[in-house]
């Protein structure tokens, strides 16, 4: 018979649950996991239903949290809940809590109706709990520094925080550059899924002239690491392409690596060379629960393994730039 209890989280275990994230994942010298927790707090879609906790002798010694984070597979919506962090305190470790709070939160989440999870995790573990490896890939294209160029003369183009009034017009454009994805996730209507709570990173609206052009997410110490491009048109990807080509240093970069997938019509509509490369990883895990959807979903990744479907390619939300 177990001797600890598991149930949601109550704001008086607040600082408990951090503490024990800070002591479960000491791998760099930041808050990391204990950050993103509360970063996701303040999401809108935020159930503490689902973030659940293991208590013993009235000590936190084991958390998880799923965050609700709705995801488009071949063109249909599917209600999906991101699992991150789970963390046992190092003194209780393999003793079967882990699994515990993953039992629980996945009965909890196929009573509220979500019909998927992800993760990305350790295959051997997260196997046993019915999730599938490989489920989607990294893709880039590489674009060769000096086939990027521009035949007319290089407008204004500047970078400035996202406004709310840009939200409406940044969604279509996610859609142009990503909604043809066989596997993607959907990115929210609020301004908190759109600007970073890291202060490394840099999510910025591109404007050409006045006029709202794009949206670029990239590491401020290295502008080559790009998280999420997306561009109204054709004109404007050239543009922004220019202008992120003029941040690298050529001596230490030979190719532009943009995260958009080669089948992209912004792609298409270039004559300019590059390559692609994808990966996928046993780590990039979901879990199909029971549900309508099931059975559809279940053909979907039984075919991306055998091949005869293309893997989709996830942005997570900003909240994650702070692991």
């Amino acid at each position: 018979m177990t001797s600890w209890i598991i149930r949601s989280e109550l704001p008086s275990d607040f600082h408990a649950i951090a503490e024990l994230h800070a002591l479960a994942f000491a791998y760099n010298f930041g808050m990391g996991e204990t950050a993103l927790v509360s970063a996701l707090r303040t999401r809108k879609t935020f159930d503490s239903e689902l973030s659940l906790i293991c208590i013993k002798n009235d000590q936190v010694i084991g958390h998880i949290l799923f965050t609700p984070q709705e995801v488009q597979i071949e063109g249909n919506k599917v209600k999906n809940l991101i699992l991150a962090p789970l963390s046992v305190h190092p003194d209780y470790q393999k003793l079967g809590i882990g699994s515990a709070l993953i039992t629980e939160g996945l009965h909890r989440a196929q009573q509220k109706g979500y019909e998927l999870s992800t993760v990305l995790g350790h295959p051997h573990f997260y196997r046993r709990f019915g999730f599938r490896s490989n489920a989607w890939m990294d893709e880039k294209v590489k674009i060769p520094l000096e086939t990027i160029f521009v035949t007319e003369s290089e407008p204004f183009l500047r970078e400035r925080r996202v406004e709310s009034s840009d939200l409406p017009k940044l969604y279509d454009m996610w859609e142009t550059t990503y909604g043809h994805s066989s596997f993607s996730i959907l990115p929210g209507h609020s301004l908190l899924d759109w600007i970073s709570p890291s202060n490394t990173i840099r999510a910025s609206s591109i404007l050409i002239g006045e006029d709202l052009a794009g949206y670029i997410r990239y590491s401020e110490r290295d502008p080559n690491s790009i998280t999420m491009f997306i561009a109204r048109d054709r004109e404007a990807f050239v543009y922004i392409t220019y202008y992120l080509k003029g941040k690298l240093n050529p001596l230490q970069n030979t190719h532009l690596l943009l995260p958009i997938s080669s089948l992209s019509p912004l792609l298409r509509q270039l004559d300019w060379v590059y390559d692609v490369t994808q990966k996928t990883y046993a780590e990039y895990m979901v879990s199909v629960l029971n549900g309508p959807s099931r059975p559809r979903l279940l053909s979907y990744f039984k075919d991306i393994h055998k091949g005869t479907r293309t893997r989709g390619y996830l942005i997570w939300p900003t909240e994650f730039d702070l692991c």
